[in-house]
């Protein structure tokens, strides 16, 4: 008969095989795919409506994942304004190497809101007769005037005018239009990766531990190419885990077992392979 993880690469390595699996039953929508989103994309200036298809475009089973250590370092400059810096380096371990049992490029249809970020209007004036500290920062909406003085090494008002000409700018965005779902511009097409960790048993910890060992490759490499829509990725891919669907009494149920997953951002897929 075969192992159940020998039966699921036969099965999963197919596009359509696995597309189906990660859809689940027929639906509109498929919430439970946003876990694979927000592993991969910050949300900011987006707002995620639905997912409305899933298309697995390429499988590669027992995907190897290079071994690799991150540095990352700060580099601090005041010439002749403070700035610093984060530096990121990438040393490349050799014969330490994380697989993932399927790895997959997911086409995501997904109905989604963007902040326009328009401006509609923008006045900028001088700041004119300091008085003091207090009447600078009360020429502000939101000022951290204690840090704004420690980075120009500023103690005194008579220092905070000589210093610069300072210029005050209030911008209005424009509003962004009602939404509407059914409008075909908020109906995009989204592209990530995901690693699967194909699981034998419904050992829970071993799932969680696979998955954590799949991401932490995935932390220390690249993050890939940006999405026209949310923009450049946090990690490289999502990190999905298959399991035996629940059959002996006792375990814990399918949802019981999501719900722990989505604490730690990892989709658990139950599959039932021939």
């Amino acid at each position: 008969m075969g192992s159940f993880a020998d039966r699921a690469l036969a099965q999963l390595h197919d596009a359509g095989a696995l597309a189906a699996l990660l859809k689940g039953p027929a639906a509109a929508d498929y919430p439970h795919l946003r876990r694979l989103v927000d592993e991969v994309y910050a949300t900011d200036g987006v707002e995620l409506d639905s997912i409305t298809d899933a298309v697995v475009q390429t499988v590669r089973p027992e995907h190897a994942l290079a071994g690799a250590d991150r540095v990352a370092l700060t580099w601090s400059q005041q010439q002749p304004t403070y700035t610093t810096a984060d530096l990121r380096g990438l040393v490349e371990r050799t014969g330490d190497e994380v697989w993932a049992d399927l790895y997959a490029t997911v086409l995501l249809d997904v109905v989604a809101a963007v902040d326009p970020g328009g401006i509609e209007s923008a006045v900028t004036h001088a700041i004119e007769h300091i008085t003091s500290l207090a009447d600078f920062r009360s020429r502000f909406r939101y000022l951290d005037l204690d840090a704004f003085l420690a980075r120009r090494r500023i103690t005194t008002v008579e220092e905070l005018r000589e210093s610069a000409e300072y210029v005050l700018a209030e911008v209005h965005l424009k509003p962004a239009p009602p939404f509407d779902p059914a409008d075909p511009v908020n109906a995009r097409t989204i592209t990530l990766d995901v690693a699967l960790a194909v699981r034998e048993d419904r050992d829970l910890v071993a799932a969680l531990r696979a998955a954590r060992r799949l991401r932490a490759a995935g932390a220390a490499g690249p993050p890939g190419s940006a999405d026209a829509t949310f923009g450049h990725p946090s990690r490289a891919f999502a990190v999905a885990v298959v399991l035996p669907a629940a059959t002996a009494a006792g375990q814990p149920d399918d949802d019981a077992v999501d719900a722990l997953f989505a604490t730690a951002g990892v989709l658990p897929l139950f599959a039932s392979p021939p």
